[in-house]
């Protein structure tokens, strides 16, 4: 996304979006919103939680860690992000208590948000690949073996034509 520090006005405008979905979700009766805590969309999605909170809205944020000393290796200043977003989270727990060894920390990850979860919000182009294309291929899967799991996928034209309804209202 191109998304260096925590006041680019793109930063802002993802969070606008999330806050309006994530309010219609709450308004039909979604009771929680679980993230990882990955920089960027997710700690986005934990600050858009908080000024949903902030206008009234009955709504929890949990955030679910892969592992132990998650974001250890980090530099000074992304840890501090991390440890105010871990603080404003109602609820904070791990998947696994043993530091990262190996990738199959994240595969188990992705398959305790899965069976946890009822569906999805996304921000992800199918056709740009990155990291996100790997919880976007697990959500497939998922859907794929008969579980019943919603997913909303949001693609940066999608996220380009709510900035510029923003800027042209």
């Amino acid at each position: 996304m191109g998304i260096f520090k925590d006041n680019d006005p793109k930063a802002k405008v993802i969070q606008d979006f999330f806050e309006q979905r994530i309010t219609n979700y709450v308004e039909d009766g979604t009771e929680w919103v679980l993230t990882g805590a990955q920089l960027g969309v997710e700690q986005i999605v934990g600050k858009a939680v908080q000024e949903i909170k902030k206008k009234g809205y009955n709504i929890r944020h949990a955030v679910i860690l892969p592992f132990d000393q998650f974001g250890s290796q980090w530099n000074e200043n992304n840890q501090l992000l991390l440890n105010v977003f871990l603080r404003n989270a109602d609820y904070v727990n791990k998947v696994s208590n043993m530091s990262y060894p190996n990738p199959r920390q994240l595969k188990l990850w992705q398959e305790f948000m899965l069976k946890h979860t009822a569906g999805s919000l996304i921000f992800y182009d199918p056709d740009s690949g990155g990291k996100p294309k790997y919880d976007y291929e697990a959500m497939k899967a998922y859907q794929d073996r008969g579980n019943d799991y919603q997913m909303e996928l949001i693609d940066f034209d999608s996220m380009q034509d709510f900035a510029n309804m923003l800027y042209d209202s």
